[in-house]
């Protein structure tokens, strides 16, 4: 059984659900959890909840491929479900790949390969041209939460009049157990937009994800219905267009705050794919993922025995920076050359927008490079990325020129 003792500012001090634990100190508490060992006892929920987080790459990477002892579906059960509603992501296995598919076309690799490159640089460059003339902006709040939210917006066929109020409208969804009223307000605001297009869309189909979806979308011989259309929605803001903005702006910050790193990116273009894998390793934005233990057994990992329906978080960060797999873990380096990374998760349930993830940083890397190359923090600018199950950087004032 569990039985490691941890330091007292460890185990006294922090929630590991909702604590923020903003820049370097995120680092150096998961490194004080990893000296007890590759599975810790923490707490959640002001202490109320127990939790067994798992910090190893080698132990985390065998749980995510456990779902016999892992059930990803069970963990969204209890923690989306009531504010996202049912999605493939809170099934069960045989039910997950019945529904994965149908409902996310446009993010398997193959179709964001086939993806115009053209379309996403547009998206990104109209909004820079927003930027013009200016001095000094948050870089934030005008790029990169509008960037990704206008790259899901355009590919499901929603309006973007509202894109400055997804990523807080997401966020009231996600962590709705914090807040029951600001959820179901985000909530009634989603599905007031959603729903005027889904009529217009079964009155004339376009190239977007809603039209495939109210024209002859079925699972297992039955169509889906429009609760249905609006729980992928929800799912797709929330942890699609969500956590794209934050590893964005995680990634504009750890390259500005390293300033060679940033100069390299601008004059060796060749290295922005390190860059983009480097970040994705030193700060993702899901830095730690709920699940739960089967209720009816335990299980053991790297040696410890974990008894049923036990909370877990799965340490995705703490993998991330873990030394026997990362010389110099804590060293943002973007020719590490990472290969190992355990951010989008392995097994069945892979992340399903990773390719269109990294192609929105890719892309959006690239343009704000040519466009702005003397993109700098502005003077006394002091932000930080936090947050400890998804992580970002909630302002990020530069100076363009």
């Amino acid at each position: 059984m569990l039985t490691q003792r941890l330091p007292d500012h460890v185990t006294a001090m922090i929630d590991w659900y909702y604590d923020t634990l903003p820049g370097a100190r995120f680092a150096a508490e998961l490194h004080a959890l990893r000296a007890a060992g590759e599975i810790v006892p923490v707490r959640a929920l002001g202490g109320e909840m127990p939790v067994h987080y798992i910090l190893s790459h080698r132990a985390l990477a065998d749980a995510f491929r456990d779902g016999e002892h892992f059930p990803p579906g069970h963990a969204y059960q209890i923690i989306s479900l009531p504010f996202i509603g049912e999605t493939f992501m809170s099934m069960n296995e045989d039910r997950h790949r019945q529904w994965r598919p149908p409902m996310t076309p446009s993010f398997k690799r193959s179709a964001v390969d086939r993806m115009d490159q053209h379309r996403l640089a547009a998206i990104g460059h109209a909004l820079l041209d927003e930027l013009e003339g200016l001095d000094t902006v948050d870089l934030v709040a005008e790029f990169t939460r509008r960037y990704a939210f206008r790259v899901i917006c355009d590919q499901l066929g929603l309006p973007i009049e509202d894109e400055r109020h997804y990523y807080q409208w997401s966020m009231d969804l996600m962590f709705g157990g914090r807040d029951l009223e600001a959820s179901r307000a985000a909530d009634q605001r989603i599905t007031a937009i959603a729903q005027p297009v889904f009529e217009a869309r079964r009155r004339e189909a376009r190239d977007d994800q809603i039209s495939r979806w109210v024209h002859g979308t079925s699972v297992a011989g039955e169509e889906i219905t429009d609760a249905s259309i609006l729980a992928h929605i929800r799912l797709f803001f929330t942890a699609g267009a969500t956590t794209t903005s934050d590893a964005m702006s995680n990634l504009f910050h750890a390259l500005l705050t390293h300033p060679d790193a940033w100069r390299q990116c601008v004059e060796e273009p060749a290295s922005q794919a390190g860059a983009i894998q480097e970040l994705l390793r030193w700060n993702p934005p899901v830095a730690a993922q709920p699940r739960f233990t089967r209720p009816d057994r335990e299980v053991s990992v790297a040696g410890v025995t974990i008894p049923p329906n036990s909370a877990v978080l799965f340490g995705i960060a703490a993998a991330n920076r873990d030394p026997e797999v990362f010389g110099d873990p804590d060293r943002f380096d973007i020719g590490r050359g990472s290969a190992t990374l355990l951010t989008f998760g392995p097994g069945l349930r892979t992340c399903p927008g990773m390719h269109l993830a990294q192609k929105n940083l890719s892309t959006a890397l690239r343009i704000v490079a040519e466009r702005f190359p003397r993109l700098r923090l502005a003077p006394g600018a002091a932000v930080e990325p936090e947050g400890i199950l998804l992580r970002g950087t909630n302002a990020l004032p530069v100076s363009l020129r």
